[in-house]
């Protein structure tokens, strides 16, 4: 299905020089806390549920703006938070819930969207690797392992491609504490 919205939503992000975006969507009485990376390939829109039982759905951006329509990892898992399962009497429609999605998107990137790693590692339940250490303290070199694929994903998604290509290119591992000291990845 193509996503008008978040091409709109990418162009202007392209023109402020940003590559995360953080909104809230209203689906019937679910409210979606959504992230959009630019930073992942392929893009990644996701949707974490507020509440006190956080549910996280991931989408794939394909080329074109494209979401594949078809939920087979979480299609259940969604079905029933939106209470459209198989004893709700309402069915859930992929096609149909990404263009209600879609339809409530903003198009407007907002500098103050810009996420921060907390939020980021809140929003993104797919980040494995030490989720209560967001903030960025050094570089780990390494000479006859490498970085982890989750240490790799940690540091594509808060860090950004450059970061990750540093990483990969120095084959060294990013190492996060807890407590913010305002370290850029990029200081000796």
């Amino acid at each position: 299905m193509y996503m008008s919205a978040l091409n709109s939503l990418y162009r202007d992000m392209l023109n402020q020089h940003l590559d995360l975006q953080q909104f809230e969507i209203k689906q019937g009485a679910i409210i979606f806390d959504c992230l959009f990376s630019i930073r992942d390939i392929p893009f990644v829109l996701s949707l974490t549920t507020k509440g006190v039982d956080p549910k996280f759905f991931k989408f794939e951006v394909l080329k074109g703006f494209k979401i594949n329509p078809y939920f087979k990892d979480f299609y259940f898992e969604l079905a029933k938070v939106l209470n459209t399962g198989a004893n709700s009497g309402n069915r859930l429609y992929p096609k149909d819930f990404l263009e209600q999605i879609n339809s409530k998107i903003p198009i407007i990137a907002i500098e103050k969207n810009v996420p921060t790693n907390s939020e980021v590692i809140r929003l993104r339940q797919d980040i494995k690797e030490d989720r209560e250490r967001p903030y960025f303290h050094c570089w780990r070199p390494w000479k006859e392992k490498a970085p982890t694929q989750d240490n790799l994903q940690k540091t594509l998604v808060l860090l950004g491609k450059e970061a990750y290509d540093y990483s990969i290119k120095m084959n060294a591992s990013s190492c996060w504490i807890a407590e913010n000291k305002n370290k850029n990845w990029q200081d000796k």
